[in-house]
């Protein structure tokens, strides 16, 4: 009697990779790589002529998730960055898949170099050249809770970009350049903004930085 056995055959699935999940993986290991032990160096020359070198840890740009805005480009001090990106930061920016790149090929937390976003309004420090920008975000309530009848809403951006500007340009001359700020007749700012403002001012002074 001849006997028959049934073949029989092991499946083994393998386990499953989200589209860019090994690439963007290798690509995150080679950031921090090239980047983590990064330091910057800077030469200042005295009055009699001596040049001390000055090294400090080295920053680069992630981008932070946010609730409502995509991500947002961050200087960051390098020596952070393994743990940052674990908490889901990235070293490109995922709404637009690249780098953000200034007009001389740097990276730069501006937010109009996202190509997948559109452009918001900005200003410029009349005193030290800062650039501000309209991308102060609003969480709704209403998407907390959009079955909530008794929901009352108020529009926390009912204000045009040019007053939320000159509101956060304000801002900065109070706490960075106080003396400026009254030369030019700018307005006092609210009490609770006067204490943040005031607070900034003691940190610039401690670092000697001219207001």
């Amino acid at each position: 009697m001849t006997e028959h056995r049934a073949g029989s055959v092991d499946i083994t699935e393998n386990p499953r990779i989200e589209p860019g999940g090994r690439r963007q993986r290798t690509r995150q290991e080679a950031f921090i790589a090239r980047n983590e032990s990064r330091v910057d160096s800077t030469k200042e020359t005295s009055a009699d002529g001596v040049t001390i070198e000055h090294n400090r840890p080295g920053t680069v740009v992630l981008y932070k998730p946010t609730e409502r805005m995509g991500y947002v480009a961050r200087v960051v001090s390098a020596s952070s960055i393994r743990l940052l990106i674990r908490q889901g930061w990235s070293e490109v920016c995922p709404d637009c898949g690249a780098e953000h790149l200034d007009k001389a090929g740097n990276a730069t937390t501006n937010p109009n170099a996202c190509k997948a976003r559109p452009p918001v309004a900005e200003t410029l420090c009349p005193v030290c050249g800062r650039r501000l920008f309209d991308n102060q975000g609003f969480t709704s309530a209403s998407e907390k809770e959009p079955d909530n009848e008794n929901l009352i809403l108020f529009d926390l951006a009912a204000a045009t970009p040019r007053e939320r500007l000159q509101s956060g340009l304000d801002f900065h001359l109070w706490a960075k350049h106080p003396r400026q700020a009254q030369m030019m007749g700018r307005p006092p700012l609210p009490t609770a903004l006067r204490e943040i403002a005031e607070s900034l001012q003691s940190t610039t002074a401690s670092v000697g930085v001219a207001g």
